[in-house]
């Protein structure tokens, strides 16, 4: 078994195992998971975050009814950390896990 195909079976288990999760942690989860493979060593700014929860929101909210939306939107901004000033991507993806976890 190669290295690339023992990475798409575990990116393919942690999918199938968030699938199970709020949608508000699922959303979450995936804006950490977009800081982390866009710039986990860069500050995040305003700018970064909004992207990343713009494009997690079409990718996890998009498949679900508009109140499912918002009221998944509204419960994952309830928990989201506020960045720290020069808080790296990686780290704050780190929180926002964390945070996901509190969901419910």
């Amino acid at each position: 078994m190669t290295h690339r195909t023992q990475l798409n079976q575990a990116e393919e288990h942690l999918r199938r195992s968030r699938e199970n999760l709020p949608v508000a942690a699922q959303l979450l989860y995936a804006v950490a998971d977009l800081l982390v493979d866009a710039q986990p060593a860069e500050p995040v700014t305003n700018r970064v975050a909004g992207l990343a929860f713009t494009y997690a929101g079409l990718a996890v909210l998009a498949q679900y009814p508009q109140a499912v939306q918002d009221a998944a939107l509204d419960r994952a901004l309830a928990v989201v950390p506020e960045a720290r000033p020069s808080e790296t991507g990686g780290e704050w993806a780190l929180r926002l896990r964390a945070a996901a976890g509190s969901v419910r």
